[in-house]
């Protein structure tokens, strides 16, 4: 997936907020379900979006993925019910600044110091079943991160193998409600 190249009429022809397309990213079969959100930065290997809520239409977080892991993807029409949706709801998508994805190593680096909470998918290992923590340091092999419970508690260090990661989230509900539950 490289929306830059030949395939820019296809991004150009589609619903936009403030420069950025709102995209559909088919990943099956890592996710049986699509991942809509606004395209903010991509490179050959990894791709940003602002992540774009299904049931609310609403905003909910960031998450970055492999483009090697997309088996396609669409441009949302401006006049799809879903590009329609976000107008009505003012949704204005937003780029955090101090990520960068020049590499997932990279890229759980800036979220992990960027935001409280990070979530991390290993798809390929476990389908359906995420990993929540603090961010604590990264290597060229792993990650290693403070778990936390469903239930906001903390728990130990657990590393994970950075090339077993497919999908990274931050910035959602989720983790946000994790993080003020922590503080109770």
């Amino acid at each position: 997936m490289d929306p830059r190249h030949s395939t820019l009429k296809k991004v150009s022809d589609g619903f936009a907020l403030a420069g950025f397309p709102l995209l559909e990213f088919d990943r099956k079969p890592l996710d049986p379900f699509p991942l809509r959100g606004f395209a903010l930065a991509w490179n050959a290997d990894l791709t940003l979006i602002h992540v774009l809520n299904n049931d609310f239409f609403r905003l909910n977080g960031y998450a970055v993925f492999r483009n090697s892991d997309v088996r396609t993807w669409r441009s949302v029409s401006k006049a799809d019910f879903v590009a329609r949706a976000v107008r009505l709801q003012k949704v204005r998508p937003s780029k955090p600044d101090a990520v960068a994805i020049g590499s997932m190593k990279e890229a759980l680096g800036s979220a992990g110091t960027t935001f409280p909470l990070i979530t991390i998918h290993r798809e390929r290992i476990k389908r359906g079943v995420c990993y929540v923590g603090k961010f604590l340091r990264t290597n060229q092999r792993v990650i290693t991160m403070r778990a936390i419970s469903p239930q906001a508690e903390w728990e130990q260090e657990e590393s994970y193998s950075l090339k077993e990661i497919t999908l990274l989230e931050f910035g959602g509900e989720y983790e946000r409600l994790l993080q003020q539950m922590t503080k109770q």
